[in-house]
């Protein structure tokens, strides 16, 4: 159980990591002064500084953050009692229009969407290699149909009833559809049989021999269009369930709970996948990433003031209003929307 843990938690790392990174660069597009942008949690172990920014390593290596200026004009508005945040130093968020902030708070969640792109095109040009169950068969008994009618134990099967087949399920697809005691034309490596079931059954068993197929993966300007599809098919599909637990038709535990589970939920698939094959485990990996990354984008586009919907509908506020909330509403705001993700959603989900 700590192993899945650990292997989820390093997958989660990667997707709030590059979530943070597009906060960072929007940041610094939209002219805001990013103060520092931390790896991990905790007390700071490394860091080195590249123009305004520090890069931090903390000791807990799960997590991240994007600190930009504007926090000393909020406690200096707010210290002396104004009625809206001004005079704001350069570089501060509250510097900027409420567009720009805009832009800021919805990079987080853009950059989860890119990830899953980015995820499945790589997904969508690794060959795919399916090890399948021959058709090579053996009679179950000598009184069986197949064998009264001429297979022996080794022929290989490679049509029934015209129909081409190289795998066992495929045999097994044909032959069930013809069970009312008509006899069927099998054609195998020796030769082509009539073989009349008994009481519905041919009697049939496979070797147990498999054979590998491998399929071509797609060159990478092929992979785009899919790629964006199924991103977008995985996104509406969020958005729906999100959209049915406002309006009631879902539960809180079934909507978010894959969010708040998939670090347990992404390490126990992974190892499954990794015990297959190599190649398995790493479609599987960036399986989950994509899915993940896409949770994890639109469920901070809830409307909770500690999440980028939360400062993105602060913004728009602001925008229409013509100028900023007042400091000690904007922090108390801040503090319902940090007990809400952290004490009040979790503890919903036990009862919702």
């Amino acid at each position: 159980m700590i192993t899945y843990f650990i292997i989820g938690f390093i997958g989660l790392d990667l997707l709030i990591f590059f979530h943070e990174f597009g906060h960072f660069f929007a940041a610094r597009a939209c002219g805001i002064r990013v103060q520092s942008l931390s790896f991990g949690i905790g007390p700071v172990i490394a860091r080195f500084k590249k123009g305004e920014t520090d890069f931090l390593i903390c000791a807990i290596p799960f997590g991240g953050a994007t600190t930009m200026a504007g926090n000393d004009d909020l406690k200096r508005a707010y210290r002396e009692k104004h009625k809206i945040i001004e005079h704001c130093e350069d570089g501060s968020i509250f510097s900027v229009s409420p567009v720009r902030r805009i832009l800021t708070y919805l990079a987080g969640p853009a950059a989860n969407i890119l990830f899953a792109v980015i995820c499945f095109i790589i997904l969508l040009i690794i060959p795919v290699l399916d090890v399948k169950m021959t058709s090579q068969v053996k009679p179950v008994s000598t009184e069986s149909a197949a064998y009264e009618a001429g297979i022996r134990e080794g022929d290989v099967i490679t049509s029934v009833s015209g129909t081409p087949v190289d795998t066992w399920n495929e045999v097994q697809y044909l032959l069930s559809e013809h069970k009312d005691g008509s006899a069927v034309i099998i054609g195998t490596t020796r030769g082509a049989f009539a073989v009349r079931p008994k009481d519905g059954m041919f009697g049939l068993l496979p070797v147990g021999t498999y054979a590998e197929r491998r399929t071509p993966g797609k060159s990478f300007f092929s992979a785009i269009g899919p790629a964006f599809k199924e991103t977008w098919n995985q996104t509406k599909a969020f958005a729906d369930a999100i959209t049915g637990l406002f309006l009631g038709r879902n539960k809180l535990s079934e909507t978010l709970g894959g969010t708040f589970s998939a670090s347990e939920n992404m390490g126990m698939i992974t190892e499954h996948g990794f015990s297959v094959s190599f190649a398995t485990g790493i479609r599987v990996v960036l399986y989950l990433l994509a899915s993940v990354s896409i949770s994890l984008g639109l469920a901070n586009m809830l409307p909770i003031t500690a999440l980028d919907g939360g400062l993105i509908l602060i913004s728009f506020a602001e925008l229409i209003a013509g100028h900023s909330l007042r400091p000690a509403t904007y922090i108390v705001m801040q503090i319902a929307g940090l007990v809400a993700v952290l004490v009040v959603i979790p503890v919903l989900r036990l009862f919702l």
